[in-house]
């Protein structure tokens, strides 16, 4: 990711139809990005768009994962409508018209050239086409792949079996794992994730296998995987810039917070009250991470609380911290005037509902609310992942003089790490979180499986507090201290060791207690905080956690066992028969349901 910029604008220039006209490209629509017959076509251009592409999807797949995982906020109060048959357009394209096009180009280039070697090109293909195909099986369930990428033999393909789709994906790793430890090698900067280095690759193709083996049950495999990816240098992601035109190389979500207006998303209520605690810095679980993802621009929302110290004594003993509420306000938060949602009284819910304390502004799961002029008061993202500011003010701020101390932060245009951040696709604490779930699956390895769950908590915070060097004028006095971090781990890893195996819901269907998978599943998708690709596969396969916040609206729907298959895909190919609701099950789903859905 040495040269993005440059890269980029090449990739950009001869392929902007892929990002400007995806939803509305079908399936049997099947030509080349750059038009050229595969005689004339460069193959590092070809697998620039595929690199692209898959670096499209992922943001896609992320972001609808995390929205029904609670880790991102998700505006939109049902469920059918919200996952219809808009959700997967461009991811499906890109996979069809894009990914599987290109990739045969590439390998017809090879088969046809005496003097070129495009292993590499075709390893890569192969390795992040099957990813996309068994996520698009994960979505959708049956899908296109046998006549794929054929369109003058078959115009109008027709679906395979999602589980040979699957078995087929594996089978393309396996083909793509040969060719890296046979390759060449690559140009520096052709490879966007990489840069050239085939054993890495190795390692993601390894992880992705050892993946597969999780969603299907096949824990032993998961267990004895081996060569994966293990540490921050083996991370798999996507790398950002800072440059604002021509193009824009900024991570989106800094491009859609930092800007001149204000911020312009909100985050999620649940995942910002795991992590902060009730007091912040004074509540001994407070998350070391919270202060790196989130990025407030106030210091209490409407109806809610701060914290202030007392530095001259005017109330009591010097120094003193003390809660101050604040009134309601209609204007920036109209729930603030609102009651309870008779379906979330006397539940977890009835505190985060509306509003958190602390200067945390963000919205539940399924607030369909419109936008009030909020936008230099919301909670941002931080300096991880999207390269934005680190929150470095105090959580209780001074009273003295006769005087609350201002708040001198928001967002702006350049702030920050100016938007050279990252999209996790991969990470090495992911892998622990996965290992940690096979161990706890099989039984009786509860030893195991805490070992893993604090490898991936330590490593998750060791790389998220490495980016505060990023944002070149934080103020990192606020930061956490090794020994903060020291005890958050050991007090997670206390809490999982003397959690029981299996607890019982209340009648609103929260855990009674937290078992281990509720506080495994709590830190995976605190960890997925920016590329959640995983989650929901984590809520159907396991039902957990079940501590995730409900609706705002006690009818959301159904909880999406499948998407609607994409409406452009449908509108022209009368093979593919659009589903009639999201309760289809993908085959390696057994049906479990998570209590909070």
């Amino acid at each position: 990711m040495k040269k993005i910029n440059k890269l980029l604008l090449i990739a950009i220039i001869a392929f902007g139809a892929l990002f400007n006209s995806c939803d509305t490209t079908v399936l049997n629509d099947l030509a080349s990005p750059n038009a050229l017959s595969t005689d004339k076509a460069d193959p590092d251009l070809l697998l620039n768009s595929i690199q692209l592409a898959y670096r499209t999807n992922q943001r896609s797949f992320q972001a609808n994962s995390a929205q029904l995982a609670r880790i991102e906020y998700m505006f939109g109060r049902n469920y059918f409508n919200n996952f219809g048959g808009g959700t997967l357009n461009g991811v499906w394209t890109n996979v069809y018209t894009t990914m599987i096009t290109n990739g045969k180009a590439i390998e017809e280039i090879d088969a046809n050239s005496e003097d070129k070697d495009l292993s590499y090109h075709i390893a890569v293909y192969k390795t992040l086409t099957a990813h996309s195909l068994m996520q698009l099986v994960d979505w959708l369930g049956d899908i296109p792949l046998s006549e794929a990428g054929n369109p003058s033999e078959f115009p109008k393909p027709k679906v395979d079996d999602d589980a040979a789709v699957y078995a087929k994906a594996i089978a393309m790793l396996d083909e793509a794992k040969v060719l890296f430890e046979n390759t060449a090698g690559i140009g520096t900067g052709t490879d966007f994730y990489y840069d050239g280095d085939a054993t890495k690759w190795i390692k993601l193709v390894n992880t992705l296998k050892m993946r597969s083996n999780l969603t299907l049950g096949n824990y032993p495999e998961v267990i004895n995987a081996t060569n994966l990816i293990s540490t921050s240098d083996d991370d798999f992601q996507f790398n950002y810039g800072t440059n604002q035109l021509t193009p824009d190389t900024r991570h989106p979500d800094y491009s859609g917070d930092y800007t001149d207006s204000g911020a312009g998303g909100y985050q999620s209520n649940w995942l910002m009250s795991q992590m902060v605690g009730p007091l912040g810095d004074f509540s001994a679980s407070t998350d070391p991470r919270r202060r790196y993802y989130f990025y407030r621009q106030t210091w209490r929302s409407p109806g809610n609380y701060d914290l202030y110290r007392d530095v001259d004594g005017a109330f009591g003993p010097a120094g003193a911290v003390y809660q101050s509420s604040g009134n309601p306000n209609g204007e920036t938060l109209s729930c603030s005037l609102e009651t309870i949602p008779t379906h979330l009284e006397f539940t977890p819910d009835e505190d985060r509902w509306c509003s958190l304390p602390m200067g945390y502004w963000g919205r539940l799961h399924g607030n369909d609310q419109g936008t009030p002029p909020d936008e230099f008061v919301r909670t941002a993202y931080g300096v991880y992942p999207a390269g934005g500011s680190f929150d470095g003010r105090r959580d209780a701020r001074f009273y003295e003089g006769g005087s609350l101390e201002p708040l001198t932060q928001s967002v702006g245009l350049g702030k920050g790490g100016g938007g050279a951040g990252i999209d996790p696709i991969y990470l090495s604490s992911y892998v622990d979180f996965m290992k940690a779930e096979a161990y706890l699956a099989v039984g009786g390895q509860e030893t195991m499986a805490a070992t893993h769950f604090k490898a991936g908590i330590t490593k998750s915070i060791n790389k998220v507090v490495g980016f505060s060097s990023l944002d070149a004028q934080a103020d990192l006095s606020e930061a956490p201290t090794a020994a903060d971090i020291s005890d958050f781990i050991a007090d997670r890893v206390n809490e999982f060791n003397n959690a029981g195996n299996k607890t019982s819901t209340d009648g609103n269907g929260f855990p009674t207690t937290k078992d281990k998978m509720d506080l495994l599943g709590e830190q995976y998708f605190i960890a997925m905080f920016g590329g959640a690709g995983d989650a929901f596969n984590f809520i159907r396969r396991t039902g957990y956690p079940r501590t995730l916040a409900r609706s705002i609206d006690p009818n959301p729907g159904s909880f999406p066992r499948t998407v609607l298959y994409p409406s452009g895909e449908i509108s022209s190919n009368q093979n593919i028969s659009q589903k009639a609701n999201l309760n289809t099950r993908v085959f390696w789903d057994s049906g479990v349901t998570n209590p909070a859905n």
